[in-house]
């Protein structure tokens, strides 16, 4: 490993859906660096995925702490060789396999394997974790298990002045005004004026960011507190969080704004159904409420892992209550505490209670057919937010009774983006469910992966020395089923690389005898049925 160590991710960064769950170390942009047991203990769980942490180790150690090592390129020779083994009696490139104490025990500083660029990891990296005794992952550069030199404070650019419409009996929260900012060494100021004018109820948002020292990265802010007349209203810490609640994360960020200008502002404000520990709890939650003409200092201070700290001060005077603002004819407020259900033509939304982390107004539009989709396509412009809870959406469509079986509820992004989600075929309505919001359609999807060969050629000979052969396999909506390798009719590990669409499968000369010709099929099933066939024959 690179030392001295840096980083290229600190642990609990805003991503989407979830927390960064640890550190990513830097490796030199290579893979292959030997990565070392922190302490003493045993391997009790080894997961292969074609995306996630890809090939990852979990070491346990005595004092119920458990270290993750993920993202290796491979794991040390006797590991593998077992792992390998497990691959062909399951006939699974995927496993999760749970270890005994007995099995791989470890010393402190014993080689695990080496780091690598597996599954869902855009560069070669290790990802490390602490987790303590309740499998809650835990800051280790706060906690001083690593150091990192860092003498660089926080960063913001903007903020952010929320307040609360009343629209239909409830709170919404939506934007008010945008705020540049000035920043000179830790001091952060208002780049006109010290004063800001509120209107009811109101909280802040912040782009805030962090540097490190030699690192041209953008890192997490590790901890916010804000006061409000030396009185503490709201504060947050990344020490420690559960799996169970990392989704929460989404209630942090404004996505509306992130729709608008694709950037990342953290809301300083508990929405009443964000419930990540994360927050000081017996707190206002981050709301600021002042009687008519009143004036009130707000302090805010942004603290990184390594103590660095920047501090933002300026005034609020509150010029009138609350508006009441009239119902519109396409918005309707839906509650975040009970379902609810709705309707816009053909298109029908069911969202469960829990699903919003706050109010919020929903709204559709119908944007007529594209080409491709046998319903319209519809947008769900209101909420912005990912729903925490899966969404239920059906969509009405008329489709030939022989080809219903191949019509999916298709989810497509802003980016155009396409993906098939896995539909309950009902005529007319064709029904899935959704944790994303952005554009849906019914489409007809009879279009089959299709499975390329990239460095060998069907019927010829491979080249002198490989080792390997490697298949494309890409499907029209970018979602497979199932898929299968065979070398002579026999179940072959073909190792899958989701973000490149690859199989590779390494030659085996323990299973098959080399210096002759050998049959190679694959087949791939998306989820709307359709099965790709490749079949070959080549010599090694």
């Amino acid at each position: 490993m690179q030392n001295p160590m840096s980083l290229s991710a600190n642990f609990a960064e805003l991503r989407p859906d979830h927390l960064h769950s640890g550190v990513d170390f830097r490796t030199g942009g290579k893979e292959g660096e030997p990565v070392y047991a922190v302490a003493r203990g045993y391997i009790a769980r080894i997961v292969v995925r074609a995306n996630g942490y890809g090939n990852a180790l979990y070491v346990a150690h005595p004092n119920q702490t458990t270290s993750v090592y993920a993202h290796l390129q491979q794991f040390t020779p006797r590991v593998k060789e077992w792992v390998l083994a497990q691959h062909y009696a399951k006939q699974s490139f995927a496993l999760d396999l749970a270890l005994s104490p007995l099995d791989f025990p470890v010393e402190q500083g014993e080689l695990l394997g080496y780091s690598g660029n597996s599954g869902r990891s855009f560069g070669p990296h290790l990802h490390f974790e602490l987790r303590d005794n309740a499998e809650r992952p835990t800051n280790v550069i706060r906690r001083g298990v690593y150091a990192i030199e860092d003498y660089l404070p926080p960063q913001a650019n903007t903020l952010m002045v929320y307040a609360f419409d009343t629209i239909q009996g409830s709170a919404i929260a939506a934007k008010r005004k945008e705020l540049p900012l000035r920043q000179h060494a830790g001091r952060l100021s208002l780049a006109v004026g010290d004063t800001v004018g509120v209107e009811g109820a109101t909280f802040f948002g912040l782009d805030m960011r962090d540097r490190m020292s030699g690192s041209s990265n953008t890192f997490g802010v590790s901890s916010c507190a804000m006061r409000l007349n030396d009185s503490l209203i709201f504060a947050y810490d990344m020490d420690k969080f559960s799996f169970d609640e990392t989704r929460y994360c989404n209630a942090m960020l404004d996505f509306t704004e992130r729709q608008r200008s694709n950037r990342s502002i953290v809301r300083l404000y508990v929405a009443p159904n964000n419930r990540l520990s994360i927050y000081r709890s017996g707190l206002r939650q981050g709301v600021v409420s002042l009687p008519p003409g009143k004036v009130a200092k707000v302090g805010i201070v942004l603290t990184d892992d390594a103590g660095n700290q920047s501090q933002l001060t300026f005034w609020v005077r509150s010029k009138k209550t609350a508006r009441q603002l009239p119902k519109t004819g396409r918005q309707k407020v839906v509650p975040y505490l009970t379902s609810s259900f709705h309707v816009h033509g053909g298109f029908h939304v069911s969202i469960p209670a829990g699903a919003l982390y706050e109010p919020e107004l929903f709204e559709a539009q119908d944007l007529g057919k594209f080409n491709g989709s046998v319903s319209p396509v519809f947008r769900v412009k209101q909420p912005a937010t990912p729903p925490h809870r899966a969404v239920t959406i059906s969509l009405e469509a008329t489709v030939p009774q022989d080809l219903c079986e191949k019509a999916v509820v298709v989810h497509m992004d802003k980016s155009g983006h396409k993906e098939a989600l896995a539909t309950s075929p009902r005529p007319p309505y064709f029904t899935a469910s959704c944790r994303k919001w952005g554009y849906f359609f019914v489409g007809i999807d009879t279009t089959p992966p299709q499975i390329t060969p990239v460095d060998f050629a069907c019927d010829e000979r491979l080249s002198s020395g490989q080792r390997h052969l490697t298949l494309r396999v890409k499907d029209n909506l970018n979602e497979l089923a199932s898929y299968a390798g065979y070398v002579d009719n026999s179940w072959a590990l073909f190792e899958y690389d989701e973000k490149s669409n690859l199989m590779r499968y390494a030659i085996d000369d323990s299973r098959v005898v080399t210096g002759r010709w050998h049959s190679i099929s694959f087949f791939a099933t998306d989820v709307a049925g359709n099965k790709g066939v490749f079949s070959c024959s080549a010599y090694f």
